[in-house]
């Protein structure tokens, strides 16, 4: 596969903005304040057309007034940390744009969640290989982030982030003013990444804890390695369930996270996992259950395609993997099917796939909706974040 080229469309002190096959990467240097600002300077059309589509409309039609966007603000600042804090001043000051709408923006999916206006029932899915599963030994990640159809009328953004504060150096793949680390590698090749957990750790957000969304940027800021980010994940209490696949180089696991019950470690059988929607973790006491999001579909698909390929996942097959659909155009399952969904047969579609070869600090980024559809394409973090 040949190596895409990266467009510099624009620079501010030292950030700079690419484009690469329709995605936009920020490349971010400096303090937290600095990067913040360099962020906002350069993604204010950007963010601002998100911001027309997830937050505008409720502002409109009266769902969402100034005094809740203040509430949802004020949380998100006056609760996070001071890296966090500083990240939004410079924003602020980037985009010329009031505190508020920067935190709205960010705060989006807590809020919808808590709202119960956005689908909280998202499918996303993602498989693990490391050690004898995989060809070389290393780990190879393939991640599908589903969520509303909404989210591909903007830009799909790969967010990098070199901190000359000690914090370590990341790279998320999101949308433009949504600061949250749903697919992210750091500098060690500690990776996370977040999956809708609330149709089994309950569909509640805590308004008086910390935003997890605001969090998890800590943690992957200041985890080195796979023990240290489960170290800090046990010593959390979450706002929102999710799902995490969490991996280094060297293994992977999932964390189930209720915001009603605490967190419960999924520990593979080998060397590979599959992450759903559904928690798995048999002590819940909840069994194995559904979603309309067909959790436990895709979860047997995956586990069935990663075993087709014991001993030979690289990023390639890896990609060969997740471009496999769950259904056909009728509607029904693929026979020895996967998990991706360019449009939207159940309850909801895959707005965009990121494969990782987390050794190499490697990743490839792909949108399957035909309306915005990418084939996948290379981006070499590793000379990024020289």
């Amino acid at each position: 596969m040949p190596d895409n080229k990266m467009t510099l469309l624009n620079t501010l002190e030292g950030g700079k903005l690419y484009e690469s096959n329709g995605f936009l990467i920020p490349v971010l240097t400096g303090s937290a304040r600095e990067m913040g600002k360099q962020y906002g300077a350069l993604m204010v059309d950007h963010m601002q057309q998100a911001f027309d589509v997830v937050v505008e409309p409720a502002r409109k039609q009266g769902g969402l007034t100034q005094d809740e966007m203040q509430t949802w603000s004020d949380r998100a600042y006056h609760s996070c940390s001071t890296r966090n804090r500083h990240w939004y001043d410079g924003v602020a000051e980037g985009t010329g744009w009031p505190l508020t709408n920067v935190c709205m923006l960010d705060q989006i999916m807590e809020y919808g969640i808590f709202q119960s206006k956005l689908h909280s029932f998202a499918g996303c899915t993602s498989i693990l290989s490391w050690g004898s599963h995989s060809l070389d030994g290393g780990t190879f990640i393939g991640r599908n982030m589903d969520w509303g159809e909404a989210f591909n009328q903007f830009a799909q953004v790969l967010t990098v982030r070199r901190p000359t504060d000690g914090a370590y150096k990341l790279a998320a793949l999101g949308w433009p003013g949504m600061y949250c680390p749903f697919s992210v590698l750091n500098e060690h090749g500690v990776y996370l990444d977040i999956h809708d957990g609330t149709s089994m750790g309950g569909s509640l957000v805590y308004l008086d804890r910390p935003s997890i969304l605001n969090v998890l940027n800590d943690i992957l800021s200041e985890s080195a390695s796979l023990s240290a980010l489960i170290s800090r994940l046990n010593g959390i209490c979450h706002s929102t369930s999710m799902i995490l696949s969490i991996a280094d180089e060297h293994g992977g696991a999932s964390m189930e996270c209720s915001s009603l019950a605490g967190n419960r470690l999924r520990t593979p059988d080998g060397d590979s996992i599959a992450v759903v929607n559904t928690f798995l973790v048999p002590d819940w006491g909840l069994g194995p259950r559904e979603t309309i999001s067909n959790s436990l579909r895709r979860h047997a698909n995956m586990n069935a395609r990663l075993a087709e390929h014991d001993g030979k996942v690289d990023a390639a097959v890896t990609r060969q993997i997740m471009d496999l659909r769950l259904f056909n155009e009728d509607g029904s399952f693929a026979e020895n099917g996967g998990a991706t969904k360019p449009t939207k047969q159940d309850a909801d579609l895959t707005n965009h796939q990121i494969v990782t070869d987390v050794k190499r600090r490697q990743v490839w980024l792909k949108v399957p909706v035909p309306d915005y559809a990418t084939d996948w394409t290379h981006i070499d973090l590793a000379a990024l974040w020289k």
